[in-house]
């Protein structure tokens, strides 16, 4: 009689270990199929890549004919900004308004948009006018629309008017302020990018 007892019990305790047992497993695949797809969610919160109506270079080359550029507006503004501990890259956009004109007949158009980025040196920083409102900006991304020509009879000499829009994704460098200053002929605008955790 103490015999049976015992096997039920140990009958008992191994049903319990088989059922818990199943739901450990049964938790385990939930979360190895779940899991993965929150994860990749928050890590993955990242920006779109950027649009382009411009091509961009990172190069530079044979520009004969930039004194033909007159840049009379430059905006800069976010796009999308999610800064978090997944996260450090934001989409920026950047509208570039102006006029072109070239003697003769040489048709002037946007070629393509040289981008330039660069960490200021503390002391190099200096050197750059700041406002009242954003401290020193720790880096610098210079864009230059290049200009290139081409005969056309039917120009002679008129100004023509350009306007673009292209997007670009940053990166920040450091937690908390990250003070970008972008650059666009004799216009600037400054931006911080807030890194949090």
């Amino acid at each position: 009689m103490c015999e049976s007892i015992l096997n039920d019990v140990i009958m008992a305790r191994r049903k319990k270990l088989i059922v818990w047992t199943g739901i450990l497993i049964l938790i385990l695949v939930v979360c190895y199929m779940v899991l993965p797809q929150v994860i990749g969610t928050i890590i993955s919160a990242g920006p779109r890549n950027p649009r382009l109506e411009i091509e961009e270079t990172y190069k530079i080359g044979w520009w004969s004919n930039q004194e033909a550029l007159t840049v009379e507006s430059f905006e800069v503004e976010f796009v999308e900004s999610k800064l978090n501990l997944f996260n450090n890259k934001s989409l920026i956009k950047y509208t570039v308004k102006g006029k072109m004109k070239k003697d003769g007949h040489w048709r002037p158009s946007i070629k393509s948009v040289h981008i330039s980025q660069r960490f200021l040196r503390r002391h190099n920083a200096e050197l750059y006018f700041l406002s009242d409102t954003v401290k020193t900006p720790e880096g610098m991304i210079e864009i230059t629309p290049i200009i290139e020509v081409e005969k056309d009879k039917n120009y002679n000499g008129e100004e023509i008017e350009f306007e673009f829009t292209n997007e670009i994704k940053l990166e920040s460098f450091h937690w908390g302020a990250n003070r970008v200053r972008f650059q666009c002929d004799d216009k600037w605008q400054d931006l911080i990018l807030s890194q949090t955790k």
